[in-house]
């Protein structure tokens, strides 16, 4: 092969759309990037400036000014007019004096002006240049190429540029964007000042200023407006989690104080972090509104900064809270408002990372979330885990509250049963007085049966309230059940119509009696197989129904015989089961079931890529008590996540469908029935899980 003999790489001029207008998906990000960028080059003051942009017209434009150090030509040709270069990648941190950390390093964010619009000017200057490079680009050119006939490079368009005299001290870079796409409207500019407040983090010092000024020549409000860091008011709870290179502050609630403290632990994979987490109960959201009620602001949720700056994913803007991506999961943990559960509308956290204690968390090259890794998934993990915390003070504030205005109404009632008493002494010793008392009495026993009616509405509300929750946690059992339940169902209608097809194309023939005997059993067989698996799903029907005495031994013999055909055998299991004594317990026999559906559903996941699949329950009584081990030798609990497995929505099996409700309803179910369960030793050890359940029991 010769030395002419090569290949190179070719760069299509659709690819800018692509990196324009895909990938930086609203014009709040487009702005956010190329500030950013002035952030990289050293600046402390940027000038966003709007001219003539309510209507569109020639003289429309969008203007990002710097004094930062702005580019030389060698600059603009080797690194700001490569696409996706490097420079940022081997040098990590800025010149002196100011050294930052770069936050910008893929070298797409440059593209962000095509968002914008499609023809844009820079205007740049270093420090004691006395010459300032003018380059014009009108994306139109690239554009026009997308629909000729030949191929077409990016790199075939020519782009010119000039020089002009200017001061010597007039560094920085000037964008000057024009033709472009939408006009801005009051709202647009009010929503741009909003998102541009959160670019630095509040609680961040920088080494030296950044400051920001938004301006709008056919909007008085923005005048050369300084943004100032959005600060956070009237939170009824807020926490700052701060860590070592060794430990990390954790949220812990005391069940016993009904109090939220701290907690040290081992530092996670994704590395130390430190995190600011406000949280507004309704009569703090109630005057979060009321203090910005004629602006945009919102409470909304946990917004991730590198090194002071807000990570791009979090500076898109939605004007519909429902529309907005839930890059962190916190809303994807199902059924809202359900068990009190905390979500992005009643919190607001600052989350700090770096690039030197956390490298793993790494911006999508989309810029929409974060490249999905181990330790980013542990990083998200970490959040629900302190906004768990969250949830369970907010159940016990709840129930704390219904209690209190109970109790209240109880004693108001028997307070005005005293002051009637009291008037009937008086009006039996001044008989004159009768008229008058009678008036009296008949707005005490007004005033006396509404408040009766209050009682009476709110013990009615905490049983509807109750009843919906058991409804719901029955249903919920039923769905994770019902996964496995369902391949049972399709495995038996797959067999019976197989048969059935056998006899629709031979019978009648005599030479085939033996196989339609044979097949015939085999369809009543699938068909009682189905009514089986159909019976135990519309048992869920009666879940009101009152509690009963249940006798363990035969309630748990029917739920792993109705097993064993269902899901057992179809998963090549292998179950037992040892009840040796006789007791009985107080319990709805659904919600009994559900300890044990929930319990061997979630093992069926765990054993899944097991080649020997066990599954066992072992009881035996222990004084006053009926002690249970279920085990199973699947993937296990990783050390330190013993308690929290219990918690809802946190779930080991993800990639098997586990969506960390199962452990939740059954701890749920194990305390309606004065019990507790734990995480114990493996009964198959070293790996598998054994949990332990103890029930009160009454002697049979």
């Amino acid at each position: 092969m010769s030395t002419d003999d090569f290949l190179q790489w070719k760069f299509d001029v659709s690819t800018i759309r692509l990196i324009g207008r895909q990938l930086i998906t609203d014009r709040i990000t487009a702005i956010f990037e190329l500030v950013k960028n002035s952030y990289d080059a050293n600046a402390t003051k940027v000038d966003v400036i709007l001219n003539n942009v309510s209507k569109l017209s020639s003289v429309s434009e969008i203007i990002i000014s710097d004094n930062g150090h702005g580019m030389s030509l060698v600059d603009l040709e080797d690194k700001w007019m490569v696409v996706g270069t490097s420079s940022k990648r081997k040098q990590h941190y800025s010149p002196k004096p100011f050294e930052r950390r770069y936050i910008g390093e893929k070298g797409i964010g440059r593209f962000a002006v095509d968002r914008l619009g499609d023809a844009f000017e820079i205007k740049t200057t270093q420090s004691g240049d006395s010459e300032q490079i003018n380059i014009k680009i009108d994306w139109r050119n690239y554009h026009e190429l997308e629909v000729g006939e030949n191929l077409n490079l990016f790199t075939d368009v020519h782009n010119s540029f000039d020089r002009v005299s200017c001061k010597k001290n007039s560094q920085g870079t000037k964008l000057i964007i024009r033709c472009l796409e939408e006009p801005w409207s009051e709202t647009d500019l009010h929503r741009l000042e909003l998102e541009l407040e959160k670019i630095v983090s509040p609680f961040q010092k920088l080494n030296l200023p950044f400051d920001i000024y938004l301006t709008a020549n056919d909007n008085p409000t923005y005048s050369k407006k300084k943004i100032k860091s959005d600060k956070i008011q009237f939170s009824s709870l807020n926490f700052h989690l701060k860590s070592t290179k060794e430990k990390q502050e954790v949220l812990i609630f005391n069940k016993k104080k009904g109090t939220i403290t701290t907690a040290k632990i081992d530092v996670h994979s994704f590395g130390p972090i430190e995190f600011k987490l406000y949280y507004f109960d309704e009569a703090g959201k109630h005057k979060f509104r009321k203090a910005y009620k004629k602006m945009e602001r919102k409470i909304d949720g946990v917004k991730i900064y590198r090194d002071g700056l807000i990570t791009t994913p979090f500076a898109e803007f939605e004007s519909s809270p429902d529309k907005k991506r839930d890059i962190l999961g916190i809303d994807k943990r199902l059924w809202s408002g359900t068990f009190n559960k905390i979500g992005s509308r009643e919190i607001i956290g600052i989350l700090d990372i770096n690039k030197d204690n956390n490298p793993k968390i790494i911006d999508a090259t989309n810029r929409q979330d974060f490249l999905d890794n181990k330790e980013y998934r542990d990083l998200k993990e970490f959040i629900i885990e302190q906004l768990n915390v969250l949830t369970e003070y907010k159940k016990y504030a709840r129930e704390k509250k219904t209690q209190e205005n109970q109790l209240a109404l109880e004693e108001a009632s028997t307070e005005i049963d005293n002051l009637k008493g009291a008037l009937s002494t008086i009006e039996a010793k001044h008989p004159d007085l009768k008229p008058e008392l009678s008036k009296i009495k008949r707005e005490i026993n007004k005033t006396k049966k509404t408040i009766d009616r209050g009682v009476r509405d709110q013990r009615e509300e905490k049983a509807d309230f109750i009843r919906k929750e058991n409804m719901y946690l029955s249903l919920m059992s039923l769905q994770e059940y019902a996964a496995h339940i369902s391949h049972a169902v399709r495995t038996s209608i797959f067999k019976a119509k197989g048969r059935a097809a056998f006899f629709k194309r031979h019978y009648p023939n005599p030479k085939f009696n033996n196989y339609y005997v044979k097949y015939a059993q085999q369809i009543d067989d699938q068909l009682t197989n189905l009514v089986r698996v159909i019976d135990f799903m519309l048992s869920y029907a009666s879940s009101e129904a009152e509690s009963e005495d249940l006798n363990l031994k035969g309630v748990l013999n029917n739920i792993f015989t109705d097993s064993e055909d269902v899901l057992f055998k179809p998963n090549n299991i292998i179950a037992e089961l040892e009840i040796a004594d006789n007791c009985k317990i107080q319990s709805n026999k659904i919600f009994f079931q559900d300890i044990f559906n929930n319990l061997i559903s979630n093992s069926i996941k765990a054993i899944s890529k097991n080649k020997i699949k066990k599954i066992k329950c072992v009881s035996w009584i222990e004084g006053n008590n009926i002690v249970i081990l279920f085990s199973d030798n699947g993937c296990g609990i990783k050390k330190g996540k013993e308690i929290k497995i219990f918690d809802i929505f946190i779930t080991t099996t993800a990639d098997q469908g586990g969506a960390g409700i199962g452990l939740y309803i059954v701890k749920t179910r194990v305390e309606s029935l004065n019990g507790t369960i734990e995480v114990v030793d493996s009964e198959f050890t070293p790996t598998g899980t054994t949990f332990k359940i103890v029930l009160p029991f009454k002697e049979s």
